[in-house]
């Protein structure tokens, strides 16, 4: 994703928590944005290849266990 992507989704979800949609939501879409990165700087780094089977899958699900932890500490 392209920076300018990245600040503009920012700025939606930003506008989205003004108008008051769940917080759920918020989480869920900022772990697909990262895990989405995540998967394609490591095949970038590995040549267009994945370092592990299902990749993509475990890379979302640790994701989101850290962001909901951290969450749940603040």
């Amino acid at each position: 994703m392209c920076p300018a992507c990245v600040i503009t989704i920012g700025g939606g979800l930003l506008l989205a928590k003004d108008l008051g949609v769940s917080n759920l939501l918020l989480i869920g879409l900022f772990t697909i944005l990262l895990s989405l990165t995540t998967d394609k700087l490591l095949r970038k780094i590995n040549h267009g290849k994945v370092f592990f089977p299902y990749q993509k899958i475990i890379i979302s699900f640790v994701l989101l266990v850290i962001i909901l932890i951290i969450k749940i500490l603040l």
